[in-house]
This record gives structure tokens, sequence and C-alpha cells, in this order.
């Protein structure tokens, strides 16, 4: 149908489908907020109809009340007219309901709509009255609505039949590579590509960098975790904390990376102040000296230097008197022991004949000389620990007990007071030696003994075929084949030498001849000695190159460090 109003000039026509109803919801027409015009109007007129023809009384049949004609003319009538009817079953009197005067001029209730300050019933006559002018109402908005719809629909076809618009996406120049090759820094590029880039490349967009950075409550909480705060005392200028020392520029409560960032150049450069010109404290340790001097932090290895062995005063003219050295917790040991030698008083007792010397120990050979001096009581000494071993620097007095002597190492070694983490000894057999001067050649002499440090610091040195093959009255001390190795002299018997030339215990004289014979030399022993026992063992010479000990690992006592 063509609109009345097609030409509303100067007025734009626009179609009803394009106007939005913002009035309230009303779900008995089922009207919402957000229908179209076209859909207010329909459901209006519909709802319209279905009242015109619910409230025609001739659509409805009173043939069942013996009404064939002239029955009611209007709706309101009806109404009466079954009202009066259903008095009339009740056995009520028909006019106990009507007011003084006859409807239509009677008392009616009205429909909630049109329910005012509380008043559910209304004469008739208004209440037709009221009926009819919302209904007029109605009809003028109706009519209102459809000049609209009408407008609408002419705007409608105008932008049916218009052609759409082009639309250009706008450029923008960017400054820095968000795309390697795509969106290079310095040219224009359309918005699509840029924000393609920022978001989705690999490198240079959003998502990239928010895999590095992690999500910004990640970062707010790495920033929370500072482990320096305005309280910490400063490096530079101790005790003075970093949020007084800085005062205005630090950030007493960071909640930014800014924040944190300044935090961190401040406490940077305030270690970089400290370190120009630090004040370090350093400690040493029982292994290593250290020295911070002028910037410079050195360690030193605590090295004692050789040190002579206490006990052995009666070879102080020796250059091969024994030493120690301590490097860290080691003690090294070096030089020789002569056991020194006296006169004879049954191995206990006597004095020294003379000062044993590296260079002059083979000339002790005169009589009863090889005896062991045994001075118990004196600071320099070796004492006799009954015929099985020997103890150096003892202060004691004689006796049996294994564990005696005092330290042979010096104070400037070991401190009062500190001990070894054990006792050590230089392998189980240690093979010592004596030169002597015969009539006409110097012969040597051996012994196989055990040299041992015990945690003491004590030096001892024990023979063991001795301690091995004799034991009280009862034992066998010439049993151990070890003997082989022991020297056991005795005074006018010759010399052996130990050559290939028969007869000796290399070649025999004659087939299954004793093997034990031994080319003898035309010296003899001119005294007798038996190098088995401790109390024969003076004139020896023993090494002690190769014997360390380590210092107990509790003890922290530094030793005077020798400076090279």
């Amino acid at each position: 149908m063509k609109p009345l109003n097609l030409d509303n000039r100067p007025c734009s026509p626009i179609s009803s489908n394009c106007v939005i109803w913002q009035g309230p919801t009303i779900s008995c027409i089922n009207l919402c907020t957000g229908d179209t015009i076209s859909d207010v109007v329909s459901n209006l007129a519909t709802e319209l109809c279905t009242l015109l023809d619910q409230t025609n009384v001739t659509n409805y049949d009173l043939t069942c009340l013996g009404i064939t004609s002239c029955g009611p003319q209007d709706f309101q009538a009806l109404i009466q007219l079954l009202i009066n009817k259903i008095c009339e079953l009740q056995g009520l009197p028909v006019n106990e309901l009507q007011s003084t005067s006859a409807c239509p001029d009677c008392l009616v209730s009205v429909a909630p709509c049109f329910v005012e300050n509380g008043q559910t019933t209304m004469q008739l006559i208004d209440y037709v009255q009221m009926i009819a002018n919302k209904i007029c109402d109605l009809i003028a908005s109706i009519a209102d609505l459809q000049q609209q719809i009408d407008n609408l629909d002419i705007r409608v076809t105008v932008l049916e039949n218009t052609p759409p618009p082009s639309f250009t996406l706008p450029s923008i120049a960017v400054d820095c590579t968000l795309s390697d090759g795509i969106i290079v820094g310095g040219n224009a590029y359309t918005i699509d590509l840029i924000l393609n880039a920022l978001v989705n490349d690999d490198t240079y967009g959003y998502c990239a960098l928010l895999g590095a950075t992690a999500l910004p409550a990640d970062i707010i909480s790495a920033v929370s975790g500072a482990c320096i705060t305005s309280t910490t005392p400063t490096l530079s200028n101790a005790p003075t904390p970093y949020g007084t020392e800085y005062l205005g520029s630090w950030v007493n409560t960071p909640t930014t990376v800014a924040d944190a960032i300044t935090n961190i150049w401040i406490v940077l450069c305030d270690i970089y102040q400290y370190l120009q010109s630090p004040t370090l404290n350093v400690s040493d340790t029982p292994t290593v000296n250290l020295t911070y001097s002028s910037g410079t932090l050195s360690a030193a290895v605590v090295d004692t230097g050789w040190v002579n062995l206490n006990g052995f005063a009666y070879m102080s003219s020796n250059s091969g008197r024994p030493q120690c050295r301590r490097i860290g917790n080691e003690i090294h040991f070096r030089g020789y022991i002569i056991v020194p030698m006296g006169t004879a008083d049954s191995g206990y007792g006597g004095v020294i004949n003379a000062a044993p010397t590296f260079s002059s120990y083979i000339n002790f050979e005169y009589g009863n000389t090889f005896n062991t001096i045994n001075s118990s009581n004196a600071p320099d000494s070796c004492e006799l620990i009954g015929y099985g071993g020997l103890a150096w620097s003892s202060g004691e007095a004689i006796g049996l007990r294994f564990n005696r002597g005092n330290s042979v190492i010096p104070t400037a070694v070991l401190p009062a007071g500190q001990s070894l983490d054990g006792s050590y000894t230089l392998g189980t057999r240690h093979i010592i030696a004596r030169n002597v001067s015969t009539s006409a050649n110097d012969a040597t002499l051996h012994s196989l003994v055990g040299i041992s440090i015990l945690n003491t610091g004590a030096l001892q040195i024990s023979s063991i075929l001795y301690d091995e093959d004799y034991s009280g009255s009862t034992g066998y001390e010439y049993s151990a084949i070890g003997r082989h190795l022991v020297s056991n002299i005795i005074s006018g018997e010759n010399i052996p030498t130990y050559t290939p030339t028969a007869p000796s215990i290399f070649n025999a004289v004659t087939s299954g001849a004793y093997q034990g014979n031994t080319t003898g030399l035309s010296a003899t022993w001119r005294f007798n000695q038996n190098a088995g026992r401790a109390d024969q063992l003076g004139g020896f010479i023993i090494q002690l190159s190769g014997l360390s000990t380590f210092v107990d690992p509790c003890d922290i006592y530094i030793p005077t460090l020798v400076v090279c």
C-alpha cells in the first residue's frame, strides 16, 4: 500500500522497521523494549481487533436465555444482562445489586489497568467512557505510529536503493620494526597489518614480549620480592640505611618496574662506590693465611719452613739433623736420626761418648759402644722401652709403656695443646744401617724396625723382629726368617761378604752342598752386637724422609707463616 504522506517534505521519509520502541515491556500484548515500531503497531492493532471482536454483541448467542430479539445493543448491556441472570439464579433480587438508578447507571468492577488510587469499581457509564477514551487514544497513537512507519519505510527504501559507500583503511607511520621484512620502521602501513604484527609476530609482537616478560602480575610479584629495603644498611656508609642515605631518590615501597630499577641502580652504585675502597675482614684458616691490602686479597698456604725436631740437641752440629715442616694441615719430616751410643751398663744408663754426626758415625767401633744411651730424664735424650723400642725427648722415668715420650714436634709447628689426628708409621718394615770400622775396611750392619709418630707427637722406633718372635722367657727370639736382614755379629767372627763367588749363599760348592756358606773376609768383628734389640741399636742411622702426619682438622691454630 502506498503511504498517504509519501510527499511529506521537508521531512525525510524513514522505514518503521528502523524505529525502535524504547518504552517498557508490555507482556499482555507481547511487546518488548527494543522492538521495531512495525512490531509495536502490529501487536497493538492485533490486540485492538481481538478486543473489538470480543466486545461485539452480535457475536454472542443468547437464545438459551430466551432472548431472540431486542437483546443488548452493546457489550456493557450484555455484561449487565449476564449479571442479572446470575443474581436470579442465586435467588437474589436484581435491584439489590443495582444503584438507585437503573443501568446503565450502575456500579461495576474495573479491569486492573483502570484501577486508580486503589478504586476497583466505578459507574458503568464512567467505565465505558474511560474505555472509549483509551480506545480513542490508542487509535490516535496507532495512526501516529502508522505515519512514522510509513516514513521509516520510505527512508529504508531510499537506503536500499542507495549504492553502498566504499571504505579505505587508514595508514599510519611506524617508527620501529614490528615484523622483520613486513612492518619496517620509517614507513607507513595500514592499521590491519600493524595490528597483526603487534599481536602475532613471534619476534616483535606483544605475545613474544609477554613470553619474555611474563604477565603483569608476575612482574609485580618480582618487584615485591626485593631483598634490599629502605632499612637495609648501605655498604658505602654503614650502618646508615638506604632509605636515609638516598632520601629523595630511594623508593620505599616499590610497586612498578620503574621503582624497582631505580632502587637497583642505587644499590649497584652503592656497591660500586664501596668496592672502590672496601673494608674487608679476613680470617685465616688452618691451611690458608688470607691477607687484604691495597685492594688485593691474597692467600698463602700456611708453611712454617723446616724446623729442627726436639730431642736431638746432641746432633746440633749435624747438617742432617731431623726436621719437620708444616704445610697447611700436613706435617712432613726429613733428615736422619743417629741412635746415641754410650758406655754399657746392661743397656740402662750411661753417658754419651761423643756427639754423633752424620759424617763420622762410622767411627764408633771401640769397646761396648754399640749400647744405646738411656738418659730418661733429659729433655734431649733417647729412652729405651724395654728391649723392643726407643722413644726420644722423653723426660720420663724409665718404664715399659709404649705410649711414652714427649712431642718431638716444636711448638712453632704444632702448638701446645694441639694434637695430630692419629698415629702414623713410615712403612711396616724399614731397614736402618750402621757403618763400623774394622782393621782394614768399613763394614755395614742392618736392622729391621718400625718408625712411628704418635698422635701426641712422640717419635718411637720399634724393633719389629724382637716384638714378633720373642715374648717373655718362652719366646723364640731367632725364629723369624726376617733375621736374615738383621745383623747379629759376634766378636772374633770373620766379616762375611755376600758375593757371587763360591762358596756362598748364592753359589753351591758342589751339587747338593749346603747353601748357607758365605765368602768370609780375613777381618773379624771386634765386638758383639744384636741389631734385633733396641738396646743395641747405638750408632744406627734412621732416615725420616717420607714420614708425614696430619693435624687434627678441628684445630684452628695458625702457626707463624714463613715469608719467602
